[in-house]
């Protein structure tokens, strides 16, 4: 009987790990989808509103970009000898000069093409922070007509921003402008908005819509006609911002293959014409006039070191009684006098002598160092694909103290069956535990490695 026991409450443990189990399988396969259309539509509603309030302070574009306008003569070969042009002469000239050749008139332009790009005109705050929202808010919009994708795209690539929808990675470029605009997304749970970008081929068309407008992505050829290339979970030089070939461009990242994490599938698009101007986020906005000040203030002091003297001190009575005073030049003279042995010359301090800066360059290269330095922690590099792929460890603790809290009504209810009555002990602690399992799912989601 012992044995009997023992093998039958093995084998409804078994029964219950698997019905657990699948019910996991349920949760990420259709409850997560039911959870993303449900931010997705709260997203779409703020996406909306965002367009039309961003209107208001939407920024003057751009001036135009004056073109030098050809002259009559800009046609002409520049070998040809000009013909001389008789100079009109009065009838009563009684010696007239004889024609003079005279230049062809030089062209002038209408206007001259500026030498440096004009900077953008300053946004408007309020629009500004519009267009750099926190982590979390819906910042764009992204269709797919090949695969049939429309979602709103939120800013940020943890955990809580891809259950939302795809995720734009903070530390790359804003979508629309120059450099690289990275995109995370799914392939199989939270709706699976990434699911097929593996049919995406060559030319394939990528819209995007801010609020600075909609701009069109060509998907980039990888390989031999293929539209995506596959690299391990540790390529994150794939989101880098400088790249000689195609340098505007948006970048897709998603887990491979599907239902797993062991890889990752990237699909790059290059942007068709103009990138959007890139505007400074509000927080890197004052970094950088500091930066800027500080170094228009070195290049004050370096010039003064370099290029103007350091005035000489004022000459005490004594040197200034005793050096004689200069006598006007005399054409004859051919040296300068030279002084009395009884007179006291004054010798030039080393401080009058303008002298160089013993060490400019070793100077100049700390202050780029350090340059280099403040404007990498302005603007941080992305190290890793996001906790959204990677999985936040930080869940760990809240998944195993709701899966204990589970079990504790699980073996409650197994108790309060042998000492009651089944039917409505089961009944009573179907309700919570359901409930309890489902916030042990959700951490429990939120540390594995998501696909």
């Amino acid at each position: 009987m012992t044995v009997v026991r023992v093998l039958g409450t093995l084998g409804k443990t078994i029964i219950a790990l698997g019905l657990i189990i699948l019910l996991f399988g349920i949760f990420q396969l259709w409850g997560t989808g039911v959870i993303e259309a449900r931010a997705q539509q709260d997203l779409d509603d703020d996406f909306s509103d965002l367009l039309e309030a961003s209107s208001v302070w939407e920024p003057a574009p751009l001036p135009p970009v004056a073109t030098p306008t050809p002259g009559p003569t800009d046609t002409a070969d520049p070998t040809a000898t000009p013909e001389p042009i008789e100079t009109p002469r009065s009838a009563d000239d009684p010696d007239p000069s004889p024609p003079s050749p005279s230049p062809t008139p030089t062209p002038t332009p209408t206007a001259e093409p500026a030498g440096d790009p004009q900077p953008p005109p300053t946004p408007h705050p309020e629009w500004l922070a519009m267009l750099y929202r926190d982590q979390g808010s819906a910042i764009a919009r992204i269709q797919i007509p090949r695969i049939g994708l429309d979602k709103t795209v939120v800013e940020g690539v943890r955990v809580g921003d891809l259950r939302k929808g795809p995720g734009h990675y903070p530390a790359t470029a804003m979508l629309g402008q120059e450099g690289n605009a990275a995109i995370a997304g799914h392939r199989t749970t939270y709706g699976a908005p990434f699911g097929d970008i593996d049919e995406l081929l060559p030319g394939d068309e990528i819209i995007i819509t801010t609020i600075q407008g909609e701009f069109i992505y060509r998907v980039i050829e990888q390989g031999e006609g293929f539209g995506h290339l596959i690299v391990p979970p540790t390529a994150v030089e794939v989101l880098d911002q400088d790249f000689s070939v195609h340098p505007n461009r948006l970048t897709l990242t998603a887990c491979h293959p599907k239902g797993s994490a062991r890889q990752r599938i990237i699909v790059v698009g290059e942007l068709v014409g103009e990138p959007a101007p890139t505007y400074p986020r509000p927080g890197q906005q004052q970094q950088s006039a500091l930066q800027l000040a500080d170094e228009n203030v070195d290049e004050v002091e370096s010039s003064n070191q370099t290029i103007t003297p350091t005035p000489a001190p004022e000459p005490t009575d004594e040197a200034t009684t005793a050096t004689p005073e200069p006598e006007p030049a005399d054409e004859t003279a051919t040296s300068t006098p030279e002084p009395e042995p009884t007179d006291e010359v004054t010798t030039p301090t080393p401080a009058s002598t303008p002298t160089a800066d013993p060490t400019p360059e070793t100077e100049e290269e700390d202050e780029e160092e350090e340059t280099a330095a403040a404007a990498a922690a302005a603007s941080p590099t992305a190290d890793s694909f996001g906790e959204g792929l990677d999985g936040d460890s930080d869940g760990l603790i809240p998944a195993v103290l709701w899966g204990l809290a589970a079990m504790a009504i699980w073996f409650s209810a197994l108790f309060a069956g042998h000492r009651w009555r089944k039917l409505p002990a089961y009944a009573l602690s179907t309700v919570p535990f359901l409930i309890v399992l489902f916030m042990a799912f959700w951490h429990i989601d939120r540390v594995l490695p998501s696909y």
